[in-house]
This record gives C-alpha cells, sequence and structure tokens, in this order.
C-alpha cells in the first residue's frame, strides 16, 4: 500500500523544525559566549564609563532645602536594607551599592560604589571595613579615601577592624572549621591560623598586638562558648578560657579586662582569661551598647509589657538593674556617662545606674538611633533625620 505523501510531508517538516531549533539554539548560545568574552576584555574600558550611572538612581538622597536642620532628613529609596555608623564624628551609611559618608548637617562629603552582594559595614576610629558576607572581597576606606582592597580565596565568614586599622577575617577552610587571617594597616598579611573552632566573633588587644577569639561548640547538649587569647608574633596561644554555657553574640576588650555577651547571659573576664563576674537575663534581649564605663543592656517582657534596662561597671563589675512600665524597647546607647533607651514612647535618658531619667525626644516611628557629637541621628525604615542631643 502506497504511503500518504501527507504523512511524509508532516515527517521531514517535523524533522526540520527540529533542525531549525537546534541551529538557532547554537547560534544564541554562540553569540552569548561571544558577548560574555568581549565583556570580560573591555571591562577595565567600560567600568569607568558606566560608574557614573549609579549616581543618578542614589538609594540615599539629601533633603537640601536650606533650612535650620540642615539637609535632613535623609531619604532612603526603594526600602533597602542600610547600616550605619560614626566615622570619626561623619555619618557612614553603607547601602546594597554604595558607602556614603555625610557631615553632622547633612551633607554628602563621600560616595563610592562598592558592588559587594550582602555588604557588611564595621568601624573603628577613623578606618570603615566594607566586606563581602558570603564572597570574597573586603576593603579599608578613610573619609577621605580607599586605602585599599583585597580579594581572599576563600569566602568570608565576616571580618573585625580595629582602631590602628588593622583587620581579621575569617573566611570558610576545605580542612578545617575556618580560617584566620590578620592584615595590618598596609594590607600586609601578618597573622594566620587554621581554626579547629568554630569562630563566633574577633576583638583585638591593646595596640593591635593580639585578638581574642569567641569560638562556639556543643557541650554536654548544650551550646558553650571558650575564649582565646591570641598574639601575632607567636604560634602559641596565650590562654584559653573555661567553657560558658551560652552563645556569644559579641565581645568587646578594654584595660579593665575582657566582656562578653551571650544570648542567654553575660560575663567578665580579666586578661588571663578567668571569669570575674556573671549576669543571667531577666528577659530577653533586645539590645546592648559597650563603653569605657562598661556595659548597657536592654530587656523586655512582652507579657509583662516591661522593659529591663542593666548597667554593668567595667571598674568595679557592679550592676545596676532597673525595671520600666514600658513596651516597645529598641535600642539603647551610651552617651558619655548616661544611657539613652529608646521605646515606642520616644528617647529616655538615664544615669549610668537609672535615676535622672529625662525625656530626649517622644519620635516614635524610628527603628534605633545613632549619637554623633550634639546629634541624635534617627534611623527609620524610608528615611534618616536628625534631632539635636540636649544634655
Amino acid at each position: 500500500m502506497k504511503k500518504d505523501v501527507k504523512d511524509i510531508d508532516i515527517v521531514l517538516l517535523r524533522k526540520r523544525k527540529k533542525r531549525r531549533k537546534q541551529l538557532t539554539r547554537f547560534i544564541l548560545f554562540a553569540i552569548a559566549v561571544s558577548f560574555a568574552i568581549t565583556a570580560y576584555v573591555k571591562v577595565d574600558e567600560w567600568f569607568p564609563k558606566l560608574e557614573g550611572i549609579g549616581s543618578r538612581f542614589q538609594s540615599v538622597k539629601s533633603n537640601s532645602n536650606g533650612n535650620s536642620e540642615g539637609n535632613f532628613p535623609l531619604s532612603i529609596s526603594g526600602g533597602i536594607d542600610y547600616q550605619v555608623g560614626n566615622l570619626n564624628d561623619y555619618l557612614a551609611i553603607l547601602s546594597d551599592a554604595y558607602l556614603y559618608i555625610y557631615d553632622t548637617d547633612g551633607e554628602l562629603y563621600e560616595e563610592r560604589q562598592h558592588a559587594y552582594a550582602n555588604a557588611m559595614l564595621q568601624i573603628a576610629g577613623k578606618k570603615v571595613l566594607v566586606y563581602e558576607s558570603g564572597g570574597y572581597n573586603f576593603r579599608i576606606d578613610s573619609r577621605r579615601d580607599n586605602i585599599y582592597t583585597k580579594k581572599l580565596e576563600d569566602t568570608i565568614v565576616f571580618a573585625r577592624i580595629s582602631e590602628d586599622g588593622y583587620t581579621a577575617v575569617i573566611t570558610s577552610s576545605e580542612n578545617h572549621v575556618c580560617h584566620l587571617t590578620v592584615f595590618d594597616e598596609n594590607g600586609e598579611e601578618i597573622y594566620n591560623r587554621d581554626c579547629v573552632e568554630r569562630v563566633i566573633d574577633v576583638t583585638f588587644t591593646e595596640n593591635s598586638k593580639g585578638c581574642i577569639l569567641s569560638t562556639s561548640d556543643a557541650l554536654n547538649g548544650e551550646l558553650v562558648t571558650n575564649l582565646i587569647s591570641v598574639s601575632f608574633d607567636s604560634e602559641k596561644d596565650k590562654w584559653k578560657s573555661e567553657a560558658f554555657n551560652t552563645m556569644c553574640l559579641k565581645t568587646y576588650y578594654d584595660e579593665n579586662g575582657i566582656f562578653l555577651i551571650g544570648d542567654t547571659k553575660c560575663a567578665y573576664y580579666n586578661k588571663k582569661g578567668v571569669q570575674e563576674m556573671t549576669y543571667e537575663y531577666p528577659s530577653v534581649l533586645i539590645d546592648w551598647d559597650y563603653s569605657a564605663e562598661g556595659a548597657a543592656l536592654l530587656f523586655e517582657n512582652e507579657t509583662k509589657r516591661q522593659s529591663y534596662v542593666t548597667t554593668i561597671s567595667s571598674k568595679t563589675k557592679e550592676k545596676y538593674e532597673n525595671e520600666f512600665n514600658v513596651a516597645g524597647s529598641k535600642c539603647i546607647q551610651f552617651a558619655e556617662k548616661y544611657v539613652l533607651v529608646m521605646n515606642k514612647e520616644g528617647i529616655n535618658r538615664y544615669g549610668f545606674k537609672g535615676t535622672n531619667q529625662k525625656t530626649i525626644s517622644s519620635e516614635n516611628s524610628y527603628d534605633s538611633f545613632i549619637l554623633i557629637e550634639d546629634y541624635i541621628f534617627l534611623l527609620g525604615y524610608d528615611r534618616i533625620d536628625r534631632i539635636e542631643y540636649v544634655k
């Protein structure tokens, strides 16, 4: 029986259509590869031309109306996540693509593109550290310019910077839990260490000659923290503390010793790693701050609608507990010998022992604040505002 010509034509058409699709995909793939190679070769020529484009779409903009409040508020576009810090009495703002530096009147002093995914900000004195969490890059900046930039071989877990401009970087490791590398103020590597413990935080000792590593481990079904003292001119550890049954959130080092903030309790250690006092939290920890005076801790009990503020002297290790019938605790910060607390009713000031309460501001639509010179910068979802700090 003779085959139907129509059936034969359909088969041929299908084969031809299939071949055309394959050819089209191959051509598109070749074009894409060609474009990628060209972009890679010419990236140094193109990038300077593209740098100016982003400035037309600033994520942080000042309100230049020339009034008595300076150029505030600063507008944060698109609801982006941003981080702020005090850069030697300038306001440093890190967005998803830029590092902005403003003076206290809201004048833009510097704007630098960083192009880091998941960028994180750390500030110490006159130096800014911006690193790529989960990436390979970090940079050190001053107010005036970029000091140096580095790309590492392993992914960055976190990084810290000292007042002297030394940088400690914890990276992933194939054969160990993690790896520590320390760079001096010029970006020269001065110390490295393969870590068999999971390092949670790093704080520098005097003159950046060493550091304290906060490590985490499981012991008898509990999460515990150990402190390890390291000197950059020695391969041998100076000391290791006893296990402390809490998960470390942050450590601080000053002339009076080491302060460790955990998720359920905190402790002071002397410079030999001996624990001198502990404090178990009365409720959920909301925020904290640390200064030469000591520690200030903010807690909240949502069920009782009460806030708690505890201050601990770094010299005497005495603690002062205060309970307030105010809910909505948000932020706490030292202001010399005073403590500023933000809650849903605004910002109140207290003495170190919790006395002499004074209302500083009734603004309640902001999430946190930062104090620079005689100004309080209020940090909100889509704006940064400024009020005077009246002592």
